[in-house]
């Protein structure tokens, strides 16, 4: 969706605020700050909406963190996926 310009015009302003912390989350967590949370509750978003978010970006995290951790080997399409995605992420 990130990468997707097409699709990601598609959201709405909501959708997109949500989408742009989640990402932020994954990618630089040191840099979220009071003023991100802030954003998303302007758009909309209540407490509860935004834990569960945050839950979601940490579980993935951890569980790709154990996977790792264990040497489980990727599924083709996910290898591929997590390249271009660190690879936007060092471009940055």
């Amino acid at each position: 969706m990130q990468r997707d310009e097409g699709a990601r015009a598609s959201l709405d302003e909501r959708d997109r605020a949500l989408l742009d912390f989640a990402r932020k989350l994954n990618d630089a967590p040191d840099a979220v700050s009071f003023e991100d949370i802030n954003r998303l509750r302007v758009a909309g978003f209540t407490d509860q909406n935004i834990f569960d978010t945050v839950m979601v970006v940490a579980y993935f995290n951890f569980i790709n963190r154990v996977a790792d951790g264990l040497g489980v080997p990727l599924e083709p399409e996910t290898q591929q996926s997590y390249e271009r995605h660190r690879d936007d992420v060092m471009a940055a």
